[in-house]
């Protein structure tokens, strides 16, 4: 008879702990799911998409090259277009990134759970993981510690003219800004990390493979950085490149681990209660 008391409680007690889990995630995901938290993240990435799309359509349609340029001098600087420079890559992530993240806002859902169910969840959680955040802290670092330490190799003053200094902000300082931004109004699961690093620094290594066949065809390369490096510093170079996206992408699992531990915690108590 004892011992059927105990289990009763016992049984009680593990009720009772399942029921207030519960109703903590619900009481989450109330919060997060209405309120100002929602109206700040359908902001954020309103926001986000239309500036850069907009930097998109600027960056394609109004910025002209000095004119008088020679032939020879044309063909290198208009070789690849705008679709040489990581940047320009990089800002069209962001655009499809805030994109998908605005449609889910719209038609899918933002609720804590262990694993989304919408594909269109899904999609945005692996381009953000995979692409949107390591990319963007890429551009963003690699190219203001170039730009303080010696503008002439990554931004010519020369560009000045033509680059208005408002679009350079958006494509080399707020790429990074939106992204931390995004980190902590969008709760995600971090896709596994073989599917996600084999997707980050396969997109690095085909972009340095674009930037040699650039190099090939022009006769100039992207940086000129890469004009006064030898060889083998080109080479470390490169792979700097990659060996920084694929930080970028540990970094950003790391602080998402961390701002959203409480709710991975209640997660992982109702698999436990559940199994």
């Amino acid at each position: 008879m004892g011992k059927s008391k105990k289990k009763i409680r016992e049984q009680n007690a593990i009720r009772e702990a399942v029921q207030a889990n519960t109703q903590r995630l619900e009481t989450c995901n109330d919060a997060y799911t209405s309120g100002a938290f929602h109206y700040l993240r359908f902001l954020v990435h309103l926001l986000a998409a239309a500036q850069f799309c907009y930097g998109i359509y600027y960056y394609l349609f109004k910025l002209d090259w000095p004119e008088g340029l020679h032939e020879e001098e044309e063909l290198k600087t208009r070789w690849g277009g705008k679709f040489k420079y990581l940047t320009f890559l990089d800002v069209i992530v962001q655009a499809f990134y805030h994109i998908i993240a605005l449609l889910n806002d719209l038609f899918g859902n933002n609720v804590v759970t262990v694993a989304p169910k919408s594909l269109l969840r899904q999609l945005r959680d692996y381009v953000f993981a995979t692409f949107a955040f390591p990319i963007a802290h890429n551009v963003c670092i690699s190219f203001w510690v170039i730009y303080l330490y010696d503008r002439e190799l990554i931004f010519p003053a020369a560009l000045d003219e033509i680059f208005p200094s408002w679009l350079n902000h958006v494509v080399h300082t707020n790429v990074a800004l939106l992204a931390i931004m995004d980190m902590f109004t969008c709760f995600r699961h971090y896709p596994s990390r073989l599917a996600g690093v084999t997707g980050n620094v396969a997109f690095m290594i085909l972009y340095v493979i674009w930037v040699n066949i650039v190099r090939y065809f022009s006769g100039q390369w992207v940086y000129p950085l890469l004009e006064i490096l030898p060889i083998p510093l080109r080479a470390v170079m490169f792979a700097g490149l990659v060996g920084l996206s694929v930080i970028c992408y540990f970094l950003g699992e790391f602080i998402n681990n961390i701002v959203w531990a409480p709710e991975f915690k209640l997660l992982q108590r109702k698999q436990v209660k559940e199994n």
